[in-house]
């Protein structure tokens, strides 16, 4: 009798993996100049199915961003919805090239498009259609959301609480803390760089970004891409607030917003100001007057929500794929609870 019941376990452990994974079928379509592949992944049964579009973070992600997408599918599927992610434009099958200075505008266009193709499919139920995005997508989904009624809900994840100037100081910031600048330090620091990322004049620039070129915490941010040495006058320009997300606060848009809507931040999230995304994500949709919000504020992890000692960049560089993978329990159990609730008529 034991065996037998064993062995019915198993079956149903096999079944339902299965029924929940279902099928992938790979999608190409056009958005502008971009040639788009990406992989709808299909839960079983004949649908129509809710959906969930990835919206990627910046840099060079891929329709699975390496190992971390699977599990966070895996769940979405269980709870019953179809999920799809795509190539980045540049990466993978995905053709052409994201311009940095219309990057809003092209990101958001491409998951208009998605859309598009997901609303004319038989499997795919039109009036379920909703976003799963991180950290840049904060910016990209309320665009869409701005053109589009055709979204459903919303999963953001360490999406900005502001204008992608001021996320810049505090990422800025917080990895020269990672670098040895004192932790106590942290709050004069941001006001330190504030000071010559939106000086006015050149003068200004110079002056107030002099004393932190000889801080080796200030000259490790080298290594991230990050120009520590003066510029020169012709090179340097004033903080302009119309560049793209440079002076755009999603808050605008998220204050308006009155579909379901669930945020996580990661205390430990260095890129992303945590305490100040989450309570700005609270106020809005307070405003918003959303009854179906929800904000989640996880401790010990990361950006990507992944547990983690410090959030540090230098951590995420060494992590292993099993660490990438890391994902604490409520995290994944409140995405596929909140999504069967959501399902609910």
């Amino acid at each position: 009798m034991r065996t037998v019941a064993l062995f019915c376990g198993v079956l149903l452990f096999v079944w339902s993996c299965g029924r929940a994974q279902g099928t992938t079928e790979e999608i190409t379509f056009r958005s502008g100049p971009f040639r788009v592949v990406g992989d709808l992944k299909l839960p079983q049964g004949s649908g129509p199915h809710p959906v969930v579009v990835f919206v990627h973070g910046d840099g060079p992600n891929n329709r699975t961003s390496g190992v971390t997408y699977p599990p966070i599918m895996r769940r979405m599927l269980r709870a019953g919805y179809a999920t799809f992610a795509w190539d980045k434009p540049g990466t993978g099958e995905s053709t052409g090239e994201i311009d940095r200075s219309r990057l809003t505008e092209q990101r958001s266009q491409i998951v208009l498009d998605a859309v598009e193709v997901l609303k004319q499919r038989a499997d795919i139920d039109p009036q379920h259609i909703g976003l799963w995005g991180i950290s840049q997508a904060g910016y990209v989904m309320p665009r869409v959301l701005q053109k589009s009624r055709d979204i459903a809900f919303m999963i953001a994840i360490s999406c900005a609480g502001g204008p992608g100037v001021e996320q810049g100081i505090y990422l800025l910031a917080s990895q020269m803390v990672c670098a040895g600048y004192p932790k106590e330090d942290a709050k004069q620091l941001e006001q330190d760089i504030r000071a010559f990322t939106m000086a006015r004049t050149y003068e200004e620039y110079v002056r107030y970004k002099t004393p932190l070129v000889d801080l080796p915490a200030f000259r490790a941010m080298a290594r991230f891409g990050q120009r520590v040495e003066i510029g020169s006058e012709d090179d340097w320009h004033p903080a302009d607030p119309r560049r793209e997300y440079y002076g755009f606060d999603p808050m605008e848009v998220i204050e308006r917003t009155t579909i379901p809507v669930l945020a996580f931040f990661g205390e430990r999230d260095t890129q992303v100001d945590p305490i100040q995304g989450a309570q700005a994500y609270r106020e809005a949709l307070a405003r918003a007057g959303n009854p179906h919000s929800r904000v989640e504020l996880i401790p010990g992890v990361d950006h990507n929500i992944l547990i983690s000692e410090t959030g540090c960049i230098e951590e995420r560089n060494r992590r292993s794929a099993a660490g990438w993978r890391n994902y604490p329990a409520e995290y994944l159990d409140i995405i596929e609870q909140w999504l069967r609730e959501v399902r609910r008529p």
